[in-house]
């Protein structure tokens, strides 16, 4: 069942003397359940197309349409509530409210959202992801692999149908990705979520059911 897709989708910035496509003509299909990995050298557009999926960026041209919503359809009050209710974000720096502990950092997206936070769903999603007893925990005294277990568990919190990552392992060690890696592949299953994923790591991308390979903005290969 289809999920995602995007339809001739560019962003391009531009200047007095130049045009840098980004994102140049990208049609992606991505199905319901589908880990995808997407990978590229540094400037290749990787974390633009994440951001332009995700509607944190406005597309120069083209569509993305999650769940048959073309989602630049939409003004921006609702583009901002369809996002918080269907697409979970996983970043790098685990943007974690440093004055808050473990349980209410993961809850923080679903009161934002004025919604009940079920609480025997969260439970068990932090078992799953093994920080149940750092619920009390300030990001401070967690480990790198802690906050990005606690990063994963509010990008799931609110049950979304999609999961964006953008390198969620690039400041953890080789066994901290390990984990966290088959963590996230766990929990997607269990949920029956679709993840795409970015990374620079090709170990972690032949996890992945498909990689996606960006050069100059462009799909240059698939797998």
């Amino acid at each position: 069942m289809e999920k995602l897709k995007t339809h001739q989708l560019k962003k391009y910035f531009c200047g007095k003397e130049y045009t840098v496509k980004a994102v140049d003509d990208i049609n992606l299909v991505v199905n319901k359940g589908e880990f995808v990995a997407i990978v590229g050298a540094s400037g290749s557009g990787k974390t633009t197309l994440l951001n332009l999926i995700g509607g944190l960026e406005k597309p120069t041209e083209g569509q993305v349409v999650i769940d048959n919503t073309d989602i630049f359809s939409m003004n921006e009050t609702k583009r901002t509530i369809f996002r918080r209710r269907n697409i979970g974000f996983i970043f790098q720096q685990y943007n974690l409210v440093p004055t808050i502990n473990t349980w209410d950092n993961i809850i923080l997206p679903i009161e934002l959202d004025g919604r009940k936070v079920d609480e025997k769903y969260i439970i068990e999603l932090m078992k799953t992801l093994k920080i149940y007893d750092r619920k009390e925990h300030l990001p401070n005294a967690l480990s790198g692999g802690q906050k990005q277990r606690v990063a994963i568990a509010r990008a799931l919190a609110s049950n979304p149908s999609i999961i964006l990552a953008d390198e969620p392992t690039g400041n953890l060690d080789s066994e901290n990705s390990e984990e966290v890696l088959h963590l996230l592949k766990k929990t997607i299953k269990l949920y029956n979520q679709t993840l795409i994923l970015i990374t620079h790591d090709e170990k972690i991308a032949q996890e992945a059911d498909r990689i996606i390979r960006l050069e100059d903005g462009k799909i240059v290969g698939k797998r």
